[in-house]
């Protein structure tokens, strides 16, 4: 009955190798060991409320208040900004018009006298 016994008898397996999964593509001990157990940290920023993740509790924290006064001068040097690249995007839109029916224009004439 020695054929029963080994066919059911469990047998031990290997440990498994660790793997990391990091972008750093370190070694899970070494990455452990240079940057500590707790490595990634987890933080939102919704609107001016600043969350954090406590991963001991698995629960959300409140961590602050993020400030985002503009003072009124920055305001109006920063919408002064965006006024002029707006106009320089519509001017550099124009020019790529031009260009594009230049383009077509001289494929047209091309095309026409490689045909005509």
């Amino acid at each position: 009955m020695s054929f029963l016994r080994s066919s059911f008898s469990i047998r031990k397996t290997k440990p498994r190798q660790v793997v990391s999964r990091s972008p750093l593509k370190l070694p899970a001990e070494e990455l452990a060991r240079e940057l500590g157990p707790q490595y990634q940290t987890i933080d939102v920023r919704i609107g001016t409320q600043k969350l954090a993740f406590d991963i001991e509790r698995g629960d959300w924290i409140a961590d602050g208040i993020v400030s985002t006064a503009v003072s009124a001068r920055e305001m109006t040097k920063l919408e002064k900004r965006k006024r002029e690249l707006e106009e320089d995007n519509n001017v550099l839109r124009t020019k790529l018009d031009i260009l594009l029916e230049m383009l077509a224009e001289v494929t047209a004439e091309h095309e026409l006298r490689r045909n005509g």
